[in-house]
């Protein structure tokens, strides 16, 4: 593809934008994108063509980020070098600065394959101008509505843009995943046999009671979560495919999910079960890449979980562990795993209503937080904070949480002293915070740790044995 002018303008342009941020100090990829996208609207196609190893995409509602840095831990150990979007800015302008960085100013990549995380809404742009080589489906569910619109409007924008030379990589378990494979050529799933928090009936919030397909209620043998399950139609035998990717044996074992693909075992150092998925899409799509299994497992283990998705910071008071919370599913497992836990909580919520989080937080009603209040007697306290910190202690008190128990503190760092407050041994705390509130908190609590001068050092071990 013959390289514009406007080409090298808008390289060039990125570059010096980069190199000024980094010289100030400063991390970005979203200026230097924004800035040669606008001097050449085509140059993600410029600079998707040097990438001869592939492209990888992975895009979905939830676990895209976790998934790509779990892939990248992967990629990693296998000595391969790769273009990646790690600060997850998945829009145009993030990913054209991940490329741009990862380009010379002679025009060449420093490296042959890329690993994409795309925004949902993104992927019809991304895909106009970019084939990808292997593209990863995590899940579908209800998120942001003022943004996305409907559910079904995002499902169907995502599926029409996906190239039909492009191997898909879906999640089998989820019905509005497993749908691309009926219509598309080359397609691998993956998918879990069950959990201990597998159940034959559910009462989770649910995307997919009707078959995508023809409309008819889908009858579920086995529920993992949400929508997530062993699904079939009795309408038209739309069914859960099998998986050629299944994880069996899955449990926990001192804060470490176990799981086996096969005859071989796999450790991963997060907690919750939903997490299970990420990891066994970054197994699929590692194996595709012909990375074997010794590699993948050592890259699976040595994996730090990044920023807000299960993070441990460990303070004078106690380890505290901080997650991203943006939908009523991914809030619905937040709560299972707080809960099983089995120790007495103390729970910092913070919710704001900016673009980023979505405006509209209607979805807080349909999140079952009524789960906290049956267990009542786990819970010490809830702090609330955040420009909508009454709308979520209002929420609490009528799911049956103890007026007793809510405090509303809308200044961050007093929420943290709050929460931190004659805090015994026994009690957990966790901090769910919505998307601009996750890096405030994270920063205040990065400047906690490090003046107190504790490190993660579990972490740091695990990183060190994984590597030896």
């Amino acid at each position: 593809m013959k390289r514009t002018w406007r080409f090298w303008v808008a390289l060039w342009a990125g570059k010096m934008i980069n190199k000024g941020l980094l010289a100030t100090g400063k991390k970005g990829t979203t200026l230097p994108g924004k800035i040669a996208n606008w001097i050449d609207p085509d140059i993600m196609r410029h600079l998707s063509v040097a990438y001869t190893d592939g492209i990888i995409m992975i895009t979905g509602t939830n676990g895209k980020t976790t998934t790509a840095n779990l892939l990248a831990s992967i990629l990693r150990q296998s000595g391969k070098e790769f273009a990646f979007n790690q600060a997850g800015a998945n829009l145009v302008t993030g990913i054209t600065g991940a490329l741009i960085q990862n380009t010379r100013w002679n025009g060449f990549s420093r490296a042959s394959l890329a690993l994409l995380e795309v925004d949902e809404a993104t992927v019809p742009k991304f895909c106009e101008q970019v084939s990808p080589t292997l593209a990863i489906v995590t899940n579908f569910f209800r998120d942001q509505l003022d943004r996305y619109g409907e559910l079904d409007t995002t499902v169907r924008m995502v599926r029409a843009s996906l190239p039909k030379e492009t191997l898909l990589v879906l999640n089998a378990d989820d019905p509005l995943v497993a749908q691309f494979g009926t219509d598309h050529a080359s397609v691998i799933y993956y998918g879990v046999e069950r959990t201990p928090d597998s159940r034959s009936e559910s009462e989770e919030t649910r995307e997919a009671r009707f078959c995508p397909a023809c409309g008819t209620a889908l009858d579920y043998t086995l529920f993992h979560y949400g929508q997530l399950g062993i699904f079939n139609c009795l309408g038209c035998g739309f069914h859960r495919p099998e998986p050629e990717i299944l994880a069996q044996k899955v449990r926990l074992e001192e804060g470490l999910l176990l799981f086996r693909v096969g005859v071989t075992s796999f450790t991963l150092s997060l907690q919750g079960y939903y997490n299970l998925y990420n990891a066994l899409a970054a197994v699929t799509a590692a194996r595709q890449l012909n990375i074997n299994d010794v590699l993948i497992e050592i890259g699976l283990r040595g994996f730090i979980p990044q920023a807000g998705r299960m993070e441990r910071f460990y303070l004078p008071e106690g380890e505290i562990t901080l997650t991203l919370v943006k939908n009523p599913t991914g809030f619905d497992q937040v709560i299972q795993t707080m809960l099983g836990v089995n120790q007495p909580l103390r729970i910092l919520i913070g919710i704001n209503d900016l673009a980023a989080d979505g405006r509209d937080i209607s979805w807080l009603w349909d999140v079952n937080f009524e789960r906290l209040g049956i267990h009542e007697a786990c819970i010490n306290q809830v702090i609330c904070t955040g420009l909508r910190a009454e709308d979520i202690a209002l929420r609490l008190k009528y799911a049956g949480v103890s007026v007793e128990k809510l405090v509303i503190e809308h200044t961050l760092a007093d929420a943290l002293d709050r929460l931190q407050a004659s805090r015994t041994v026994q009690e957990v705390a966790f901090i769910l915070p919505t998307y601009t509130l996750l890096f405030p908190l994270r920063e205040i609590l990065e400047d906690r740790q490090e003046k107190a001068g504790l490190t993660d050092s579990k972490t740091k071990d695990r990183g060190e044995e994984a590597s030896a």
